[in-house]
């Protein structure tokens, strides 16, 4: 069994403070095999952001996959943009723009997914899934995770939202090579399902989790919140741990299993009663 703490769309620039102090409480009580952050670390990938940010993740705990987000890239200095577009990331965060994690159970790769000629957009080319592709493919036995920014699809809520580009052309691929989960932001929405609900085409079954933002005033009718995930062979379980005004606290958790045909719903534990209430007055604001 391995945990996973997945964090997304932090935003320094457009910080909650309180917020933030408390998910650095709520992790230190916890102890991940690793934490997963999905991107978008800044507002405007100003250097005294990404210093902030860089700050705030070393009080969190390790080992850490981290890539950028659409946010991550300069927005106005366009020669920046267009010319050196993860120059303040590689030289603030990591220089490893396809960050790998790997042990005895399970293997984790992340690919950049944030793209200089989109201001929202975001994709992946040939050369990123080839290395995912030849990495997964020889891990065999183990649990695969992929980690991008921008996720494969919309959540229900939200149909028109902004996702990924092309996702459905990367599903054979993924499922060749048995990737198990997909990890993803950039919404600033929880949410998760089965890649083969959406895209029937795809042969085997990938589960998509979505990360709500964890610490940005940039919320979108959502508490702010994080996922904890377990994984073991055919076995996933996905904790929302939402903001309730003064800690984060576990407000939905829902188990899958996976067999030939997919991931399938096996049990989902409601919302409890405080984060039902936190949840209707961030929609009242």
């Amino acid at each position: 069994m391995r945990t996973i703490a997945h964090i997304s769309d932090l935003h320094f620039g457009r910080l909650d403070a309180p917020v933030a102090e408390g998910l650095i409480a709520d992790l230190a009580g916890r102890k991940p095999d690793l934490l997963v952050v999905s991107g978008d670390l800044t507002q405007r990938a100003r250097r005294r952001q990404y210093a902030d940010a860089m700050a705030f993740l070393k009080r969190l705990p390790s080992p850490q996959l981290v890539v950028p987000g659409n946010h991550d890239i300069p927005m106005f200095n366009m020669a920046a943009r267009f010319f050196t577009p993860v120059r303040k990331y590689r030289q603030m965060v990591t220089r490893d723009l396809r960050p790998v994690y790997e042990d005895e159970q399970m293997l984790v790769i992340g690919l950049n997914s944030a793209r200089s000629f989109t201001r929202i957009s975001g994709w992946l080319n040939r050369e990123q899934m080839a290395f995912a592709e030849a990495r997964f493919a020889a891990a065999k036995g183990k649990f695969k995770v992929l980690v991008t920014h921008h996720p494969f699809f919309p959540p229900p809520r939200r149909p028109d939202a902004n996702v990924i580009r092309g996702g459905e052309k990367y599903l054979a691929a993924l499922s060749a090579v048995e990737v198990d989960l997909v990890l993803s932001g950039h919404l600033h929405l929880a949410y998760h399902d089965d890649l083969r609900s959406h895209f029937k085409a795809s042969r085997r079954g990938v589960l998509s989790i979505q990360a709500g933002t964890a610490t940005s005033t940039r919320r979108r009718g959502e508490p702010n919140a994080y996922n904890w995930i377990t994984v073991s062979p055919q076995l996933c379980t996905v904790a929302v741990r939402a903001w309730a005004g003064k800690a984060f606290e576990e407000s939905l958790v829902t188990r899958y299993e996976s067999d030939e045909s997919g991931w399938h719903k096996i049990q989902q534990v409601p919302i409890d009663q405080v984060g039902a209430e936190v949840m209707s007055d961030v929609n009242k604001q």
